[in-house]
């Protein structure tokens, strides 16, 4: 949250600042949804510290139960490190081992070190959302990528 404040082009969506009993929720629903099947989840960590949080979240339906849609955050000084090209690829052979056959993800389109990311993992641009966020008075495009497993 405090580097949307240092930087609102960046992508994060969180708006508020989250207490310590909204993190435990989060965890703990975390935690259920892995043993359920609908996430595959992967951290990473330096020196004892939590540096990164990515999953890949199951469709709910059965329509769309073999597809997932990804989320990551890594924070800033651990970035342009190679550490998220490594957890998206991880993802993506985790969710193929849970039979996940596509995977979706939104990007800012201002956003080109990610998307470059995207890509060097599979990932295709499939689509555009004109004006999806309006930030620091400006409207910003999503672009919308998808891998198949």
């Amino acid at each position: 949250m405090a580097e949307r404040e240092v930087d609102p082009d960046f992508g994060i969506l969180l708006d508020k600042r989250q207490t310590l009993e909204n993190e435990a929720d989060y965890l703990a629903n975390k935690l259920a949804s892995i043993e359920k099947s609908e996430q595959v989840s992967v951290v990473a960590e330096s020196g004892g510290k939590l540096i990164g949080n990515s999953e890949v979240t199951r469709g709910k339906t059965s329509d769309e139960f073999h597809h997932g849609k990804l989320g990551i955050a890594i924070l800033r000084e651990y970035r342009d490190l190679g550490i998220g090209l490594e957890m998206v690829k991880t993802l993506v052979e985790q969710s193929r081992n849970e039979g996940l056959k596509t995977i979706e993800l939104e990007v800012f389109a201002n956003n080109p070190k990610a998307i470059h990311v995207y890509e060097n993992a599979g990932f295709k641009q499939v689509g555009r959302i004109p004006k999806k966020i309006f930030r620091g008075e400006r409207f910003i495009d999503i672009i919308v990528m998808s891998i198949e497993l």
